[in-house]
């Protein structure tokens, strides 16, 4: 059997454990019949981005402008043009849950061949006036509104691709100019960004930084995309979007990674979503890229998806099965879900600590106000893509002087979370698996 070992060093303090652990969507999904609130919570999601929201069986009411302002001729300034119902009650369920809106201003993917609400606005300023109303809605009150602080809003997803924009580059460039202007007009303790671009190499990602650089346009955060199948390729995105933020003078402005998700090929990508989110792979890739991406400039990350029945995507939740009394509400949890819970304990413990290891283990760890430390370990390896054939286990030895192993949990195909035996500092993980480790004085 092979040795693996972990080194980590108490007296190099990396700085704070980030919310590596938001998610697509919001708790109680499927027009409000499937209900994960208390999984929510129990894993402390901080962040429900508001993108692709009850799509597509509920597109004609959920977040997106067109749904929430549906003629638009109508005037901006009379309540009754809005129809906020549905999201209202969406977005304080989230709330309630404890994870707060990433409020994303546009329209949600469209897959048919007729596009219907991707296309360009009639007018511009219109469409930014809109916008600055539902901000007011939620944060400031207006129209029998909210004072819920909302702090994320973002500016459209993906115009990059046909299925989310039917205009140009320069089209997109002039809607985000207008939009972030009179948003941070109008709301100045908001954070306006975007465009959630499909990855740092998209032929828009440096011309939109240029552009917001050039007309002095608001950018709070740049958001953006990137599916893949090994956490080398999140880190070399991570720090490509690092690269031109700092190239462009925007080193103060956050990086929110706010979709990923497994994926090798896009031509085969539903069968090998299906084939593994039920899998510990699935929840070893998950805490695989999350351990990376924290250690770099990356702000935050928001796997797609949460929403239940997106089920090609979501590895997280399956409705739990109906009862003869119709009472299907709750759900079970996938085994990737246990990689966001572990994450929040890291998270709750808020000091990152210097760790190392061995090839194929991934790993964070943490200091908690009490002393302990945390480690959160993935062994992952798929680095050929659809050749899922684990690494033989490996037993896994942690190096710390002066702390002993106190708490053990495991998730591989035998155990969610559950408590793993361990010989003094060391213990055996499968491959594809992954684990949270306390040490005490």
């Amino acid at each position: 059997m092979k040795e693996k070992l972990l080194r980590i060093d108490r007296s190099r303090i990396l700085g704070p454990v980030k919310p590596m652990h938001g998610v697509g969507g919001g708790p109680v999904t499927a027009n409000f019949t499937f209900d994960a609130s208390e999984r929510f919570r129990a894993a402390g999601i901080p962040f429900g981005r508001t993108h692709d929201i009850e799509y597509p069986f509920g597109s004609g009411e959920f977040v997106d402008i067109h749904c929430i302002f549906p003629c638009f001729e109508a005037d901006t300034d009379d309540p009754a043009s809005y129809n906020f119902t549905f999201t209202d009650e969406y977005l304080r369920l989230m709330r309630e849950a404890g994870t707060e809106p990433f409020y994303r201003l546009g329209s949600s993917i469209e897959h048919q061949s007729i596009k219907r609400h991707i296309h360009p606005p009639r007018d511009y300023k219109k469409f930014a006036d809109i916008c600055s109303h539902i901000v007011a809605h939620y944060n400031e009150g207006w129209a029998n509104g909210f004072h819920w602080d909302i702090r994320y809003w973002e500016v459209w997803n993906e115009p990059d691709i046909p299925q989310c924009w039917t205009g140009s580059e320069e089209q997109i460039f002039e809607l985000y100019r207008a939009v972030s202007t009179v948003l941070k007009r109008e709301h100045p303790d908001i954070k306006v960004g975007g465009l959630a671009l499909t990855s740092p190499w998209s032929r828009m990602f440096e011309p939109f930084l240029k552009y917001v650089k050039e007309h002095g346009c608001p950018l709070d955060f740049v958001s953006w995309h990137g599916y893949c199948h090994t956490p080398g390729q999140a880190v070399e995105a991570s720090n490509i979007v690092s690269s031109a933020l700092d190239r462009y003078g925007f080193s103060g402005v956050q990086s929110i990674y706010d979709e990923w998700n497994y994926v090798v090929r896009w031509d085969d990508t539903i069968q090998a979503s299906i084939d593994l989110h039920k899998t510990a792979f699935a929840a070893s890739f998950m805490a695989a890229v999350i351990s990376s991406v924290q250690s770099t400039r990356t702000d935050m990350l928001m796997f797609y998806d949460a929403q239940v029945l997106m089920s090609s995507w979501n590895n997280l939740f399956v409705p739990k099965p109906m009862t003869t009394h119709g009472a299907g509400r709750d759900v079970d949890v996938l085994k990737g879900y246990w990689a966001l819970y572990a994450w929040n304990k890291l998270y709750k413990a808020g000091t990152q600590i210097a760790c190392s290891s061995d090839e194929d283990i991934y790993c964070t760890a943490a200091l908690d106000k009490n002393g302990d430390v945390l480690i959160y370990i993935s062994f992952y390896n798929d680095d050929e893509g659809f050749d899922r054939t684990p690494p033989l286990p490996a037993k896994v030895t942690i190096d710390l002087p002066g702390m002993h192993l106190s708490e053990l949990r495991i998730v591989d195909d035998t155990h969610d979370l559950d408590t793993a035996e361990a010989q003094g500092n060391s213990f055996v993980m499968q491959g594809n698996s992954f684990a949270l480790a306390r040490l005490s004085i």
